[in-house]
């Protein structure tokens, strides 16, 4: 059981965007459903047919006492896996069933200052079930060109998607599962949805199936060879575009994705050099990039910084003879009030 806690900044601000109106949110719900050919029906703790604009109304309104920049609802995807789906016949009345426990076991995970635990009957949520699934470019079969982008997987792919309410039914208490592990154990919660299923099913969970902590599972290398093989060819398209002081050695390339496990950020910063060789802009600090996801200051910047930190060392000295001569009033400690910043 892989179940999930959606991120806007890293799964999907366009589509799951969540400090305005849920609408965006379940129209792209509703649109992956109907690209299925289903008719696209939502469920709750207690309907089993509800409409995308009830769901709405339900989730839009009970945001009193949030302020504008902040979440007004979460969104959440409970994904059996192919075994676990055969195992129940892939049957949605039992996938209904299972979601609207793990709802459940979802408000109970919240603790609460006044020690009040919450139930079922105390958030606010709706949740669809879609039955397939596509490939997206970081897939592995994509990645070794054995899948296109936009093809459906092969197999059972039936998963839920739920969107559950910032706030408490009666909108006095805030529920952020993303925030303060003592407010909410979030792997906590992912391990008992798992657990959940195979009671409720009388399912014996493979090893692959369980929640482990993060870091602990070891990697598929299954397609590394192909990855390896699809980075070469990446790297002589850049090295065509670009002068020839500049080329990347594909030997390189290869072995910083390797020690950084095929992440998406080696392969984000890959696609920044790439548009950047295409722009005709320079490469030259491409292998930093890679090898750490982040920019390396140029020559010129790195001296500004030295000679800048130069002067705040010599200011903080002078502050420091001045100190002993003069007591300071009401001054907060830390940083000096003469100290520059500098931006990297």
């Amino acid at each position: 059981m892989y179940v999930k806690l959606i991120n806007p900044k890293t799964h999907g601000k366009a589509a799951y965007t969540n400090t305005g109106s849920s609408a965006q949110t379940l129209q792209y719900l509703q649109h992956e459903a109907l690209g299925e050919g289903r008719k696209t029906t939502f469920f709750s703790a207690d309907a089993n047919e509800l409409s995308a604009a009830q769901v709405q109304q339900n989730i839009d309104t009970n945001v009193k006492g949030l302020r504008s920049g902040e979440a007004k609802f979460y969104s959440l995807v409970l994904s059996p896996s192919e075994q676990e789906l055969a195992h129940i016949g892939s049957d949605p009345d039992k996938l209904r069933a299972y979601t609207r426990q793990v709802m459940q076991q979802y408000a109970q995970n919240f603790n609460l200052a006044s020690g009040r635990q919450l139930g079922s009957q105390d958030i606010v949520w709706g949740a669809v079930l879609h039955q397939d699934r596509t490939h997206r470019g970081t897939d592995p079969e994509v990645v070794v060109g054995t899948a296109k982008v936009g093809e459906k997987r092969a197999g059972l792919q039936a998963h839920v998607h739920v969107i559950v309410s910032a706030r408490d039914a009666e909108q006095k208490i805030t529920l952020n599962p993303g925030g303060r592990r003592q407010r909410f154990d979030l792997m906590r919660w992912q391990a008992a949805a798992g657990r959940q299923f195979e009671k409720q099913f009388g399912y014996v969970a493979q090893e692959h199936e369980k929640l482990r902590p993060k870091g602990s599972r070891e990697r598929d290398t299954t397609y590394d060879a192909g990855r390896l093989n699809k980075i070469a060819e990446r790297v002589a398209r850049i090295n065509l575009l670009v002068p020839r002081e500049q080329h990347l050695a594909p030997d390189a390339v290869q072995g910083i994705a390797v020690a950084r496990a095929f992440d998406k950020t080696f392969y984000r910063m890959l696609a920044r050099v790439e548009e950047r060789a295409r722009d005709g802009r320079p490469i030259d600090n491409a292998l930093q990039l890679l090898r750490t996801g982040r920019e390396q200051a140029a020559a010129s910047q790195r001296k500004a910084a030295t000679a800048l930190h130069a002067v705040q060392h010599l200011v903080r000295r002078a502050q420091a003879t001045q100190d002993e001569r003069t007591e300071h009033v009401a001054e907060k400690p830390g940083r000096r009030g003469a100290e520059l910043d500098i931006e990297m």
